[in-house]
């Protein structure tokens, strides 16, 4: 768990403001960038415990937990794609031209905050159609995946990366709350339109492998630090490579316990999912519901003694370019 002296200070930054710590966000979503000279003043503005080394943002960023909303969004469980496209339509439609990466978490943090310090100095209908994207960036884009990343990073890390974790999901809840009872609640498009897991039984062990690791599809965000606990647990050899290829080098050598760990773990973070409807509402049960599904297949194939690794091609995998 993260230190409370980090939350704490940053407390303290905002204490004087009323409404969205916009400075606050604002310095937050550095911290989802590489380390640079900024890094150090904030780190001790909001009281980290250390400045960020390179190494640790290539660890936590691009070698376990992705900071783009299509990761966690897209059918795919990968980079780009309609999710992002979805959310470079979001820019385009509140006037602004999307960067070259709309959907990366400082990016939208970023936007958000620039966002409500619009709508402090607008008033009337100005200020009531700013404070309608506001939510509508919150509510479409960042709540639907973004508390489910930062539990992981803290999982998946220490220190300075599990502190901002920390206080940014606690700042954008926060956010969320002040737009409870604000509009209706239908599910974000992104979920309303994302396909379920394939049923390895009916579509194959290639396609189900690929939609496991698509937390829109499968309720579940699995990491390589996830990976290399269950063969550590197994004593099994674990590949080095994208996550899909270590997967299917796990479940060649020892298919039932592989299958039955990785359903230990869709259950536990579906319990966590579980832990976010009273707030989170219709979003959390949505995963929730896709997280305790998975456990359920992969129990019934453990079961079966099933194979997954017919018509999976290795080819395929190599080619498929999931990190």
């Amino acid at each position: 768990m993260a230190d409370r002296s980090a939350t704490d200070t940053a407390v303290r930054v905002d204490e004087d403001k009323e409404g969205t710590p916009v400075e606050l966000l604002r310095s937050l979503a550095v911290f989802a960038e590489p380390p640079g000279d900024e890094h150090a003043r904030l780190t001790e503005v909001l009281g980290f415990s250390a400045s960020p080394q390179p190494s640790d943002y290539s660890d936590v960023f691009l070698f376990q937990l992705y900071p783009y909303a299509s990761v966690h969004l897209g059918s795919e469980g990968m980079m780009g794609g309609e999710a992002r496209d979805r959310v470079a339509g979001f820019w385009r439609a509140i006037g602004q031209v999307p960067p070259a990466e709309p959907d990366h978490l400082a990016a939208l943090v970023g936007l958000y905050a620039g966002l409500a310090e619009r709508e402090g100095s607008l008033d009337g209908a100005e200020r009531t159609l700013v404070r309608q994207s506001r939510r509508a960036l919150l509510r479409e884009h960042l709540a639907p995946w973004v508390f489910a990343f930062l539990h992981r990073v803290g999982e998946v890390t220490a220190g300075t990366y599990a502190e901002w974790a920390e206080l940014l999901s606690e700042a954008l809840r926060r956010e969320f709350a002040a737009f409870a009872g604000e509009g209706d609640d239908l599910l974000p498009l992104h979920l309303r339109m994302a396909e379920g897991l394939p049923d390895p039984r009916i579509e194959g062990g290639e396609a189900f492998l690929a939609g496991l690791l698509a937390p829109v599809r499968a309720g579940v965000l699995l990491t390589r630090a996830d990976l290399a606990r269950i063969s550590a647990e197994l004593a099994l050899g674990l590949r080095a490579g994208e996550r899909r290829y270590a997967l299917r080098h796990l479940l060649a050598q020892d298919p039932v316990p592989v299958l039955r760990a990785v359903a230990k773990e869709a259950g536990r973070q579906g319990a966590i999912h579980e832990t976010r409807r009273s707030w989170l509402g219709g979003m959390a049960s949505f995963f929730a519901r896709r997280a305790h599904a998975t456990e359920t297949v992969l129990e019934e194939l453990a079961l079966d003694g099933r194979s997954l690794l017919e018509g999976v091609d290795d080819g395929a995998i190599a080619a498929s370019g999931e990190r």
